[in-house]
């Protein structure tokens, strides 16, 4: 909790549970029972509030918990504890209960906004606590406690612990989200829940305009802008949910499953042990090909790796690797820029197996010959997010490392060193975008080309720009891969960084990313900048 990264999610919730509260007559709306809605009386506010604070903390909360066990590998107090009598369970357990506590306090922080936007609307100045506090504490409340103990679970299991499971757990985000909830007899087995809601808000609506159909009326949540003008929404009174005992059970059974799933990851847990962890021959294996380097490379030193993405690598080894690869990509710069630029190719694509460079030869080939819109919907989506974890450590790796002091101590290493990380993302970029590129180009679509080049332009800046202000990479995969789902997935032509929806889009959004590109570089100067004199 004394992060900065707590702070600004702190702040980031007490922003959206203003915004999930909209006037009437505003340009948008986030509950719309086609044309209708409650009046913002407490019953209205905690549930509505309840539900839309899922979707965000479900997001930004996992992402802000899921470092307590690495943290304490990292730091070398897991190895402590390893020699204590205290079990693996025990230690879970604990990291469970304060990941739910830090995600309970933000839920904490949500229902005092939003007793506070319903005094400031004032359409029910009337506060009732009991049926204002109850949606969170029986639906928000346990659907934290999962998203608790699966930050716990990833982080035990090695293949989810770094920066994959970042993008595992965003896929599972989105499909929990859209996953609809079973309902049997009354009782709702849903995750987040909702069901308990709508169907008793519609039954409301229905009462009150009889033209409304009830249940199997329009429904539109989230963030609904209209077109043109603002929303006249009719609102009617509801005095909230109706409890019952199933409904409360299936709510406690997610609490239950919570802590299922935090034994089950202790049956998984090394316990900070080497001779049970996973990498154990990883690491052997890496030892015997540097030893077998040191006497052949020409700086003496050691270079090589093998792994996987660069977040998941044995932690203890990393440094050395990170040292001894810098080192060599300084002396290669301090020759010509181009050596530089060679020698972070090699740190950002160390360790990367054979299958991935198959499944990215793979996506080129196809691009030439599949027709033209499939290139545009799957192929070229899927060359953008198929590097991810190659891009994200720009910016963050001389952190992680420990190597700092040595890069920043190089000749221009605000300029020469940054600019070479850029390039060798932007090389990158281009290498898996080639094929869509050539396409483009073969039938004469220049926007649509100009649009991908910037994309390429694009993504290792905002890389760079989030990887020196935060110093880790999990900021710049989780919003990259919104920014994705939303652009290239989902074809929203003001975030499509890549043209996927070129040329109809025209010249706009291409201008625009150019110009947060040169915004993104220029904040990762600055970045750099600070870094240096720290």
């Amino acid at each position: 909790m004394r992060r900065h990264s707590f702070l600004i999610t702190l702040g980031l919730t007490l922003y959206a549970a203003y915004m999930f509260l909209p006037p009437n007559h505003a340009p948008y709306a986030t509950l719309n029972l086609a044309g209708h809605r409650g009046i913002y009386n407490s019953a209205w506010v905690g549930c509505l509030v309840a539900m839309l604070a899922q979707s965000f903390l479900t997001l930004a909360g996992f992402y802000l918990v899921k470092n307590a066990v690495e943290r304490d590998r990292r730091t070398g107090v897991g190895q402590i504890l390893a020699a204590t009598p205290l079990s693996g369970p025990t230690y879970l357990l604990s990291k469970l209960l304060s990941n739910f506590a830090i995600l309970s306090a933000m839920v904490g922080v949500m229902v005092i906004a939003a007793g506070a936007i319903q005094l400031v609307r004032g359409e029910d100045t009337h506060l009732q606590l009991v049926t204002l506090v109850s949606p969170f504490i029986l639906v928000t409340l346990p659907t934290m406690a999962l998203v608790a103990a699966l930050a716990v679970f990833f982080e035990v299991v090695p293949f989810l612990r770094g920066g994959m499971g970042n993008v595992v757990y965003f896929f599972v985000w989105i499909f929990g989200l859209s996953l609809p909830a079973a309902a049997h007899q009354g009782r709702m087995n849903a995750p987040l829940g909702t069901e308990m809601f709508v169907p008793q808000m519609q039954s409301a609506c229905h009462a009150a305009y009889p033209d409304y159909p009830g249940v199997t009326g329009g429904l539109a949540m989230g963030f609904n802008i209209k077109d043109h003008g603002v929303w006249d929404l009719q609102t009617f009174v509801w005095q909230g949910v109706h409890w019952t005992p199933d409904m409360v059970a299936w709510r406690l059974a997610w609490l239950a499953a919570a802590l299922a799933l935090t034994m089950l990851a202790a049956l998984l847990f090394d316990r900070f042990d080497p001779a049970r962890s996973t990498t154990k021959d990883t690491t052997r294996k890496a030892s015997q090909k540097a030893s077998r380097q040191t006497s052949t490379s020409p700086t003496g030193l050691q270079e090589g790796f093998p792994g996987t993405a660069p977040d998941e690598r044995p932690l203890t080894p990393a440094p050395r690797r990170a040292t001894a690869m810098a080192t060599t990509a300084v002396r290669a710069g301090q020759a010509r820029f181009g050596a530089l630029v060679r020698a972070e190719l090699r740190i950002m694509m160390q360790g990367v197996s054979r299958w991935w460079y198959l499944v990215a030869l793979a996506i080129t080939v196809l691009s030439l010959f599949v027709p033209l819109v499939g290139v545009r919907l799957f192929l070229l989506p899927f060359a953008a997010i198929w590097p991810l974890l190659h891009w994200s450590p720009l910016g963050t790796r001389e952190v992680r490392y420990g190597t700092d002091a040595l890069l920043f101590s190089s000749p221009r290493p605000l300029t020469r060193l940054l600019l070479a990380q850029w390039l060798a993302g932007v090389l990158l970029a281009l290498a898996m975008m080639a094929g869509a590129a050539t396409r483009f180009a073969l039938v004469g679509q220049p926007l649509s080309l100009a649009a991908l080049a910037v994309g390429a332009l694009f993504v290792p800046s905002l890389a760079l720009a989030f990887g020196t202000w935060s110093g880790s990479a999990k900021l710049f995969e989780v919003i990259y891969l919104m920014l994705w789902y939303g652009g290239p997935m989902n074809r929203v032509p003001v975030i499509d960084y890549l043209g996927t929806t070129q040329p109809k889009a025209g010249t706009a959004p291409v201008v625009a990313f150019l110009a947060l590109t040169i915004a993104m570089m220029t904040l990762a100067l600055l970045g750099r900048r600070r870094q240096l004199h720290r």
